[in-house]
């Protein structure tokens, strides 16, 4: 899938009959009258969440370096792209351990994910190479960082055109023997992790409302999800999958 369908996969997602939240998409689109309608912010407050089963676990280390990565946006407003590595637990917990990013100073204030692919390609060959054949499906997450705008808490258009295009990448991804995912690290603080489901009797976006982070001691701590940010609106999320 190039990116001109993924476009037409996500407007059809967001625009049409088949979502309820239709006109509230219509509405934004509307509203934010950019010269590039890929910056037309997306608020996730309209989006249905994963099953309450699916939460995300960070260990530690990947927290860590998830900090560093927020923290380089903080200080250049530049957006930084980054890959994070794990599997899916037989509870259905998105357990996430390894973090890929190759940050490269730039003019440019939009992620890139030219210096990752690399790595990307790597992980996916020893994936059909058996070499995580522990029974668990594994799992890539798709992520960048927000710099600050007005509307930056929110995902962008152009953000969603990328996860659908994402998922349509590679056989196992479509096929969902590798879970795809993604995050959105904005301003705020929040760890905003998002499903594009392709299945078509629940296709669309999903957020993660549960996310944690892993101590080697085996303690955990909730990390804030879509709590901090100004996400255009506040309603309840409606939906699960």
């Amino acid at each position: 899938m190039n990116r001109n369908e993924a476009r037409a996969k996500t407007i059809d997602i967001l625009l049409g009959d088949q979502n309820p939240n239709a006109d509230f998409y219509a509405s934004l689109f509307e509203q934010y009258n950019y010269e590039d309608s890929e910056m037309t912010p997306i608020s996730p407050s309209k989006m249905g969440n994963v099953s309450i089963n699916n939460n995300v676990v960070i260990t530690e280390e990947a927290y860590k370096e998830l900090i560093k990565i927020r923290s380089i946006t903080q200080q250049t407003n530049q957006e930084v792209s980054f890959l994070i590595f794990g599997e899916e637990k037989p509870n259905g917990t998105a357990w996430l351990d390894t973090v890929i990013s190759t940050y490269q100073p730039s003019a440019r204030t939009s992620a890139s994910f030219d210096g990752i692919n690399k790595s990307l390609n790597e992980y996916v060959k020893d994936i059909e190479n058996g070499e995580f054949n522990n029974g668990n499906k594994q799992i890539i997450c798709h992520g960048h960082t927000h710099g600050t705008s007005p509307v930056s808490d929110n995902f962008s258009f152009g953000d969603l055109i990328s996860y659908v295009e994402f998922n349509n990448s590679h056989p196992l991804f479509i096929n969902r023997q590798v879970e795809t995912m993604a995050l959105l690290m904005p301003p705020s603080g929040d760890f905003n992790f998002l499903l594009y489901e392709n299945n078509p009797q629940y296709e669309g976006f999903y957020t993660f409302p549960m996310v944690y982070l892993r101590h080697p001691d085996g303690t955990a701590v909730e990390l804030p999800a879509y709590q901090n940010g100004n996400y255009i609106i506040n309603t309840n999320q409606t939906g699960t999958r």
